[in-house]
């Protein structure tokens, strides 16, 4: 992979410790973004297909739909569906402990760091990467409840519906649970 244009690796720089490795960063973030997504997808459609068959009854050799019964609510569906995500969020603690113990190796730039006029600068230093990730695990989780919404409506029968779907949705997008 190569590093990308000049703007975003100027700014970058500036929001890590100086002379890290932030290139290696970025792979990793990127890397852990695509597998919680990759545990999302095949989580969430395992719930799916279950919760899917259940709505049906085998009569004479025949996969039947059981127009009383339910499909279990979305929310329940997304359990453990953004578990990958929310672990790479959990993550973001942890590198912000890094960026900050890296100032103690080496040259032991924390007493340079400290002596700065703009006293936030360490702290925005240390912390702005893993926030942005962690606002990024966060979007990513929205974007993919509600793309598993829109598979969850259209694919569902509609006699298998809950009443109000959409409410389940916004339960979803807060975390909250029904």
């Amino acid at each position: 992979m190569k590093k990308m244009g000049n703007s975003f690796s100027q700014w970058i720089e500036r929001q890590v410790p100086p002379g890290l490795d932030w290139w290696t960063e970025v792979k990793w973030a990127v890397s852990g973004l695509a597998v919680g997504a990759l545990w999302s997808l095949v989580a969430f459609f395992y719930q799916f297909s279950n919760a899917c068959r259940r709505l049906y009854d085998w009569v004479g050799g025949k996969s039947v739909l059981v127009e009383s019964r339910t499909i279990d609510p979305f929310p329940e569906l997304l359990v453990q569906a953004m578990a990958g995500l929310l672990l790479g969020m959990l993550l973001t603690i942890p590198l912000a402990c890094y960026h900050y113990a890296y100032y103690y190796l080496g040259s032991r730039s924390i007493y340079v760091m400290r002596r700065l006029p703009d006293r936030w600068e360490l702290w925005r230093r240390c912390l702005m990467v893993p926030v942005l990730l962690a606002a990024v695990c966060l979007l990513a989780i929205e974007l993919l409840t509600f793309g598993y919404f829109l598979v969850f409506l259209l694919v569902t029968p509609d006699p298998c519906l809950p009443q109000e779907p959409w409410q389940q949705l916004l339960y979803a997008l807060g975390g909250g649970r029904i």
